[in-house]
This record gives structure tokens, C-alpha cells and sequence, in this order.
């Protein structure tokens, strides 16, 4: 009987979209195109490899009508090494060609007071700069592990109601989207990390497992609601979906004296709680952000002669990411500065790290050129400060010959301890060259 409902309820929930969709007039006022090409390239100070080198094209097709919208964003997207494009843990999607987002805008239907959006595209919830732990339905586009906040869209229907100075968003997505990680040079910051095991693993295998595509096992949904008070921005959200990052699954099999390790990349579920607040005093901005999970526990038990195993590789324990984040403007000064617990990636509550970020500029020659400092500490282990921190430093200079041509110049500084993240990265020491025009 359950089913039935079920089945019933979908059938009835398409069939009421598809009324809405081909009943809207369609008399489009022409097609805009916007867009930009960047190319940018990086080199190991130690060695002087090329790290990175990209080149892309980015569309942007855009239709406005009185009571709808098109848009659309078309990259063509291309890497000059190989290494970047020859990663076991990469996105399978491999086509240079990408649509990042392509959806339809209803305005004020099918309610007046209703706004629903249909297609591919990014759901940017949460306050942060760059970085939102609030920010749970869109999976990582972790492929740049430099460039911070970057999402892939995800395939959804979005529907924002407007009652009087509440504004209710809910989100339905059909499908998971597993992250996009990065090429092999930095998959230690993503490759499951493997407990010690008390016998020696004569072959070693991993698979990639995604949920099975039906809504009961693969779709997601979500709801927030905003409101402004006491000269705030304030919102609470809910997610109910499933990890886009993998989490492994390990398995033992004994082989005479030894075992057969097998490690799944699965997608576990959870639920996720979420606050965020955003408001400005004079030139001083700040803003808020707190995430508390409710995870799915990961575990295998292996039998191995009369010793059972059981390996946890995410316990069930709720834990929260959160950030506290402020920005001054001044003239010709900027300054950007948050404390983050829980990089994206982390995953549990016993792994996750401290992280101060900051961001200083300087503007100069009405505009034409900008000097930034970019800053991170991360911190694993207060108590044990000298043995477990990490940090980067990252100046820039930004020339602006017209105001639609950038051209960067970059040095990357990485230095830490084992066992923290950026102390993976410490011998990536970088320079870079970014052009960016838009048109």
C-alpha cells in the first residue's frame, strides 16, 4: 500500500510540472551572449614542472522574457598535461565540452508568489567567502585543489515561495553527482586513508560504487528558509541526500597468511542541519555559518579463521563544520578574514581541522592594478601547536589594462607538519601566469 502511495504520489507530482511547463507563454525578447576565456599555467619552484595548464571558453547564452528566463553556461575546457587528465580518482566525465549550468526561470508561477527554476545548475546556499559549510547539494569540483568553492550543478528543480518577509527555497534532485577530484598528484588529500592492520595485504583493489539510480536510493532533497531581522540576514536549512565526496568501505578476505584488501568508494547518506547569518556595520561586513551532520555509519566486518575484523571507516557520531568570517573596505584597502572548522573534504568528527584564512588588497592606479595576500593556517591540534600545523602564503598582482582583461601574476608558499593537509602539499611551491578576458 505504501508503494502504491508512493507510485501515485511522483505520477501525480510529473504530471502537474508538465502542466505548468506547457502552459507558459514563450515570446522571448532575444538571445544575449556573454562568456570569457582564461588560460592559465603554474610551475614548481623546486623543479620547475609544469603543475597546471588550462585552457577554457566559457558561454554564456541568455533569454529574458517578462515572466521567464534561459540561461545557460557552455565551457570548453582543456588541459595542456596529461597528468591532469590521468587520475584513477578523477570525475568520469572526461569531454572537454561541459554544460555547468542550463535551466529555465517560471517568475511568479505557478503562484504569483512563487518563483520555480528547472534544469541543471548551482544552488549557492550559505554566507562564506568561497568556502560554505552550509553548502551541501552541489557536489565539489575539487579538480583545481587551489581554487576554493568551486561546485559542479546538479540537475534539480528549485521552487522559491516569497511570504511576506519569509522566503521558503525547496530543492529536488533526481540523481547524485559524485565530486569531481583531483588529478594524481594530489590524491593523497582524497585517497581513503587505510587503519593499521595487523596482517600483510597481498593485493590491493578499489572500486567506485554509486547508489543505484531510482529516487529511493540516489535522490536528494532540500529546504531553507530566510528571513532579514534586526538589520540581519538570517536562514536555517535542511539537506537530505548523500556524501558527494567517496567513503571507503573496507573489506578483508584471508589468503593463506595474508588478506586480500578491498576498498569501495561508496556515497553514504545524511542529513544536515544548517544556520547561516549575514549583516554589515558601516564598512565592516560579517557573516556565520554552522552545519551539523547526521551520517550514515560505514563499516565492514570480516571474518578472517576465528578473528572477526570490523573496520568503521565513518562513525554514526553527529559533528558540525562551522565558520566565523568578517571584511573591512576602505579606499584603496580590502581586507577578508574567517575561521573555518571542517575543510570540505573532511569528513567525521574526529577529522576534522582548524582553519584561519585571510585575504589582504591594496588598489592602485585608479584601479588598473590590485596587490593581494592571500594567507592559510591550519591548525590540527591546539594543544599540540608546534607538531601539528600547517600554513600557505599566496601574494598576487593583478593587472587591469582595460576593465574586462586581467592578467595575474602568483607565488605559492606551502610549508607543515605530516598529518596535516597542507602539509601533504608542502613541496608545491608555485609561480603562475592567469589571463582572463571578458566579453
Amino acid at each position: 500500500m505504501k508503494t502504491k502511495f508512493k507510485k501515485t504520489l511522483y505520477s501525480l507530482s510529473f504530471f502537474l510540472l508538465s502542466i505548468c511547463l506547457f502552459t507558459v507563454p514563450t515570446f522571448a525578447s532575444g538571445l544575449n551572449w556573454n562568456g570569457h576565456f582564461q588560460t592559465e599555467t603554474r610551475v614548481n619552484l623546486d623543479n620547475s614542472a609544469l603543475t597546471w595548464q588550462e585552457t577554457n571558453l566559457t558561454l554564456q547564452p541568455e533569454v529574458v522574457t517578462n515572466n521567464t528566463r534561459f540561461y545557460g553556461e557552455l565551457c570548453y575546457r582543456r588541459s595542456g598535461l596529461s597528468s591532469q587528465n590521468n587520475s584513477l580518482l578523477a570525475s568520469t566525465n572526461s569531454n572537454p565540452i561541459e554544460l555547468n549550468e542550463i535551466y529555465l526561470d517560471l517568475y511568479a508561477y505557478p503562484w504569483r508568489r512563487m518563483d520555480l527554476r528547472i534544469g541543471k545548475q548551482l544552488i549557492p546556499w550559505g554566507t562564506g567567502y568561497l568556502l560554505n559549510p552550509t553548502s551541501n547539494l552541489n557536489p565539489e569540483d575539487l579538480r583545481d585543489v587551489f581554487n576554493f568553492g568551486r561546485y559542479l550543478g546538479s540537475n534539480a528543480l528549485k521552487a522559491t515561495t516569497y511570504l511576506g518577509e519569509v522566503t521558503i527555497t525547496g530543492v529536488f534532485i533526481p540523481v547524485l553527482t559524485p565530486a569531481a577530484l583531483p588529478h594524481q598528484q594530489f590524491q593523497a588529500l582524497f585517497a581513503p586513508e587505510m587503519p593499521p592492520l595487523p596482517f600483510t595485504v597481498n593485493e590491493q583493489k578499489i572500486e567506485s560504487i554509486l547508489p543505484a539510480e531510482n529516487l529511493q536510493e540516489s535522490a536528494a532533497w532540500g529546504v531553507k528558509l530566510d528571513k532579514h531581522l534586526l538589520g540581519c540576514d538570517f536562514s536555517v536549512s535542511y539537506v537530505d541526500g548523500r556524501y558527494s565526496l567517496p567513503v571507503p568501505k573496507i573489506t578483508l578476505t584471508p589468503v593463506g597468511e595474508k588478506v586480500d584488501l578491498l576498498c569501495e568508494l561508496i556515497h553514504p547518506r545524511r542529513k544536515i542541519i544548517g544556520f547561516d547569518l549575514a549583516g554589515a556595520y558601516g564598512g565592516l561586513g560579517f557573516w556565520s555559518e554552522l552545519a551539523y551532520f547526521f551520517p550514515e555509519e560505514v563499516k565492514a566486518t570480516s571474518n578472517l579463521g576465528p578473528q572477526k575484523i570490523e573496520i568503521v571507516t565513518l562513525k554514526d557520531t553527529p559533528y558540525a563544520k562551522y565558520l566565523i568570517g568578517m571584511d573591512y573596505s576602505a579606499d584603496h584597502l580590502y581586507f577578508n578574514g574567517q575561521y573555518l572548522h571542517g575543510f570540505p573534504q573532511e569528513q567525521g568528527k574526529d577529522k576534522l581541522g582548524d582553519y584561519f584564512l585571510g585575504r589582504l588588497e591594496f588598489t592602485l592606479n585608479d584601479g588598473k592594478i590590485k596587490i593581494p595576500f592571500n594567507a592559510c593556517l591550519e591548525v590540527r591540534d591546539f594543544n599540540k601547536f608546534q607538531e601539528s600545523f600547517a600554513y600557505l602564503f599566496s601574494p598576487e598582482i593583478c593587472f587591469y589594462p582595460e576593465m574586462n582583461t586581467e592578467i595575474t601574476l602568483s607565488l605559492r608558499l606551502i610549508d607543515g607538519k605530516s598529518g596535516t593537509n597542507l602539509g601533504k602539499m608542502k613541496d608545491w611551491d608555485e609561480i603562475g601566469l592567469k589571463i582572463k578576458y571578458s566579453f
